[in-house]
């Protein structure tokens, strides 16, 4: 069994989080009721009003900004801290509360409105090579209309309904997988800026009864949501007009929106208002879309500091064979990332 101190908090101090009146904060007093309910309550669509007492035992156990987590079976917890300061791991390792990625049956989430997944990690082995001890991670992908104060039933991504949480329990680059034969429950005692939630699960690497199988249990307490680079935008290609809310891919201030649209904003680019074009420039912003046939490009990109991150405007028109509007905004990217 593993403790994960939390480490995303710095990331949304001090930030007015705009458009999550959609989210369900903590209503204390469900939630006060959940947390003393022992007998839990009669299932409704899948969904329990009241967490029963293991779970709520298994919430008591872990402070603010902190994680438990327990994986045994065929693969199994070593009880090691996993985080973003040992050398074995790149980029995120540690605790996530954050928009849904979606890809293959998973649901894909935005900042305002969810669905949102929450992925817990540790350090653990698998039977098939007890010496390798590989980063593993449970994630659990919430419903849509979540609520705190409920008990969700749990089931694997490809076969949840809409109103259970979607689970697997995954070892570092895919090495084991079990995420077949899901089954368990996941209790949200608060939700909204921050989650706190615990769970009990069992799942398989595959189908038959001879399946490797886990269980896995443990909570996290107090995890703020950290939000996707994202893009909400309305694009027209010869009067015909689509609206689309991505998110944002790409590096070094080059931004990939979707639609196959590239902005390329310029190197060192801070706070303020650059002209779009489609040739390359020191100090403007330049388009290219890919899945047009472009010749023109005109437009304005307006930039603002978000902390330590960008928000943006933008209109830019283009001309060719095709002829192309589009105008949106630009969330939480970052640029001159070093």
């Amino acid at each position: 069994m593993s403790m994960n101190r939390g480490s995303q908090g710095t990331l949304l101090a001090g930030m007015a989080l705009v458009g999550l009146g959609l989210l369900t904060a903590c209503n204390d007093e469900s939630a006060s009721s959940a947390v003393q309910s022992d007998n839990g309550a009669s299932q409704q669509g899948g969904v329990q009003s009241n967490g029963d007492g293991e779970l709520a035992g298994l919430l008591e156990s872990v402070e603010s900004g902190e994680s438990m987590i327990s994986i045994s079976g065929a693969a199994t917890s070593t009880g090691e801290y996993t985080t973003a300061d040992d050398p074995r791991y790149g980029g995120v390792s540690n605790d996530i509360f954050r928009p849904a990625l979606g890809g293959g049956s998973s649901r894909r989430g935005s900042n305002a409105e969810g669905p949102y997944v929450i992925s817990i990690y540790t350090d653990a082995t698998h039977e098939d090579d007890p010496d390798n001890v590989v980063r593993a991670w449970v994630s659990l992908v919430l419903p849509a209309d979540a609520e705190a104060g409920k008990r969700y039933e749990v089931a694997s991504f490809a076969d949840a309904e809409d109103h259970q949480v979607q689970a697997h329990v995954r070892g570092d680059g895919m090495g084991w997988s079990f995420s077949r034969q899901v089954s368990g429950s996941v209790y949200l005692e608060s939700f909204g800026e921050r989650v706190s939630a615990a769970w009990q699960l069992e799942a398989a690497d595959g189908r038959g009864e001879e399946a490797g199988r886990v269980t896995s249990e443990g909570a996290v307490r107090e995890l703020p949501l950290t939000l996707q680079s994202e893009a909400e935008y309305e694009l027209t290609v010869n009067g015909d007009t689509e609206s689309a809310l991505s998110r944002i891919t790409g590096r070094d201030n080059m931004l990939i929106i979707g639609n196959g649209i590239y902005l390329y904003l310029p190197e060192g680019a801070t706070a303020g208002s650059y002209p779009v074009q489609a040739d390359r420039d020191d100090d403007a912003v330049r388009a290219q879309f890919s899945r047009h046939d472009i010749e023109e490009v005109s437009g304005e990109l307006t930039l603002v500091a978000n902390g330590e991150r960008y928000d943006a405007e933008f209109h830019i028109d283009a001309s060719g064979e095709d002829e192309v509007a589009l105008a949106g905004d630009l969330r939480w990217f970052v640029l001159n990332e070093e």
